[in-house]
């Protein structure tokens, strides 16, 4: 028996489940039996594998005692009568198994009894209690057979923040591309990597940005004397982009004050910033903001996807709710800052409403928003649309399957009521005189930093 500590990323499966009882002997029967039941099933729904040769077996507690899953990587095909689980990020003790499989209750009985204790290690007290992972060193009933076995382990490493090495912070040439580009920016940099909003629908999972462990906030080394000898040697000054992929305003920032330490950078060497972000925190920086847009533009980019908070905190469940998201946009607008809202994503039958839609700009009208930019749609891919999907049927059961009637493996899901909430969309915008278009958002902020400038004068 090898064991080694290790730490895993979320991983996402299809499978069935089914129960177990008190006696290890008589589990691994039932074990047994439910894989034949499987692999027949497997064939049955043509579930093609993600990864070749690699199957789960999962036993989890929950109300009812003990359950045992059969799962499988998916190849993004999620049958009705199958489940989608998910094996949490975290610390595991993996153990490889040598031998015949009937012998893998004795190897079980030992680590829980011996060799946690003997490593001084508490296995944790979630929903899952270990896995078992089967791959192409496994054959049935012989000796050179190899199953890996994972425990998970009680404790959360992730509690301090980990440095990442970056050689580089800003990216772009200083060159807006078109007056369309996304609100005007020059620049664009990331102060952190990973958010732990935990936001149901985040593009930043998809696999093509090789974020590994997104809700894990990571800092980068040395970050603000990297991006002083960027600043200091562009030629061409412009407004800087931050937050594109990672919250700069995470729980971290309030004691890191790598942003406000960024915005200083920002205001000592003439540049403008636009900001994305969810988090109230961005109000501590009001008058670092506010020196910024005396001389350069400044644009504050609140998201905001629900007029309800209730609805809010099941699809963005760590973020600042709405209301509070909102009573920031009015201590920004009374501090003489250009800001608005992201209206996206607007989700598929989940908060594509009129109510919905009216009910935000009505609040951001209240709130002396001066523009809201919307998308109503999402996106989809990869290893984000496990994630999206294992969520929709913890807190909106039956919506998964109408997401894959209407848009099986696409990447942009759009609204089936795009079209009538964007006229209504519009309509509303143009009776309270609230901007939405790119073009009039980016000439609004621009021009207003003019304005602000003359007035200096």
């Amino acid at each position: 028996m090898e064991a080694r500590l290790c730490r895993l990323d979320d991983i996402f499966l299809v499978g069935r489940e089914t129960k177990l009882g008190t006696s290890l002997s008589r589990n691994a029967g039932i074990s047994m039996a439910f894989w034949k039941r499987f692999n027949e099933q497997l064939k049955m729904y043509h579930v093609k594998q993600g990864k070749q040769f690699v199957k789960y077996a999962l036993t989890r507690r929950g109300s009812q005692g003990l359950t045992y899953a059969c799962a499988v990587p998916s190849a993004q095909l999620y049958p009705d009568h199958f489940q989608i689980y998910r094996i949490p990020k975290g610390e595991y003790l993996c153990v490889e198994h040598h031998g015949d499989m009937a012998k893998l209750p004795e190897t079980i009985d030992r680590i829980f009894k011996q060799e946690l204790k003997d490593r001084q290690l508490t296995p944790a007290k979630g929903a899952l209690v270990y896995f078992e992972m089967y791959d192409e060193r496994f054959h049935y009933r012989k000796d050179a057979s190899v199953i890996e076995l994972y425990i998970p382990l009680a404790g959360n490493a992730c509690k301090s923040m980990e440095e990442i090495e970056a050689k580089t912070i800003l990216q772009g040439g200083g060159n807006t591309i078109g007056q369309f580009s996304w609100f005007g920016m020059d620049f664009n940099m990331n102060l952190y990597k990973g958010c732990n909003h935990g936001c149901i629908y985040c593009d930043s999972r998809s696999s093509c940005y090789q974020v590994q462990e997104f809700d894990r906030v990571r800092k980068k080394k040395n970050e603000l004397l990297i991006l002083e000898r960027q600043l200091k040697g562009k030629r061409k000054k412009g407004v800087i982009g931050i937050g594109a992929m990672s919250d700069t305003y995470n729980p971290f920032e309030k004691q890191q004050e790598i942003t406000r330490g960024a915005l200083q950078l920002i205001d000592r060497y003439g540049y403008g910033v636009g900001i994305d972000t969810k988090s109230t925190l961005v109000l501590r920086d009001l008058d670092l903001l506010a020196r910024i847009a005396s001389h350069n533009p400044v644009i504050i980019k609140l998201t905001i996807t629900c007029a309800d908070d209730a609805l809010g905190k099941m699809i963005e469940p760590y973020a600042p709710s709405s209301s509070e998201r909102f009573l920031a946009l009015e201590e920004l607008h009374r501090a003489g800052i250009y800001a608005g809202i992201l209206m996206m994503p607007i989700l598929p039958f989940i908060n594509d409403t009129p109510e919905n839609i009216t009910g935000i700009v009505e609040l951001a009208a209240k709130h002396h928003a001066k523009f809201i930019y919307p998308a109503f749609g999402m996106t989809l891919r990869d290893n984000q649309r496990d994630y999206y999907y294992y969520q929709l049927d913890h807190y909106f059961p039956g919506k998964r399957r109408l997401y894959e009637q209407r848009y099986h493996n696409v990447y942009s899901c759009d609204s089936p009521h795009a079209a009538k909430l964007y006229k209504l969309f519009q309509t509303e915008c143009r009776k309270y005189g609230i901007r939405y278009r790119m073009n009039d958002i980016i000439r609004g902020y621009k021009k207003q930093q003019v304005q602000q400038g003359q007035l200096k004068l």
